[in-house]
């Protein structure tokens, strides 16, 4: 777990991505309860226990794009980023 740690950290230097995490702690009054992801304006897949979900309408991408910029505001950046993603590779290793 470790290496996969540290290589979304070194992941997370490149100009194309912008990477972040949320960190354990603190209150967060949203969250996923189901991973998804957004395509683009007219398509997100949900992926739940049971399968996937492929979503198309207006009001669900809508939703699930909100749902995301939530979870951007929880969410560090950068040095931050990588500060956090150090400590958790840290306890991984000892």
């Amino acid at each position: 777990m470790a290496l996969q740690i540290d290589r979304l950290a070194s992941l997370s230097h490149l100009a194309n991505i912008r990477f972040g995490v949320i960190p354990m702690a603190g209150y967060k009054p949203v969250a996923p309860m189901d991973t998804f992801t957004v395509y683009d304006n007219s398509l997100v897949t949900v992926e739940n226990t049971t399968g996937v979900v492929v979503l198309r309408d207006p009001r669900d991408i809508e939703m699930h794009l909100e749902l995301f910029s939530i979870l951007g505001g929880y969410a560090l950046f950068g040095d931050e980023a990588r500060v956090l993603l150090a400590s958790w590779s840290a306890a991984y290793r000892s």
